[in-house]
């Protein structure tokens, strides 16, 4: 009788977990997340991000690649329309983002 108030405990404590755990979750995956990060931290300009890659480099940690081009300048325009970005999550928390290519 012990043994099983201590299994359905288990089970309880792991089942909110997973719950919790589901509701903390970002949307989307980590590339997805490096665009919109992507466009927050150049908030004036218009990004159409047409590329986004994310890879594992160890257990806890993701490297997440994109790209993107500004619509709103014109073709000879002296500011940088191609952009790049990198970001590196550790435990799916941001703990790095820089800029590849793109404002100066």
């Amino acid at each position: 009788m012990h043994l099983t108030r201590k299994i359905t405990a288990a089970l309880a404590a792991g089942f909110f977990c997973c719950l919790a755990g589901c509701s903390l979750a970002p949307a989307g995956g980590m590339a997805d997340r490096c665009a919109d990060l992507m466009q927050r931290a150049y908030p004036g300009a218009d990004i159409d991000v047409f590329k986004r890659e994310a890879a594992a480099t160890s257990l806890t940690t993701i490297v997440a690649k994109v790209e993107g081009w500004r619509r709103d300048l014109p073709p000879n325009a002296p500011l940088p329309q191609d952009l790049k970005a990198e970001c590196r999550f550790d435990n799916s928390v941001l703990t790095g983002f820089h800029w590849t290519k793109g404002p100066t």
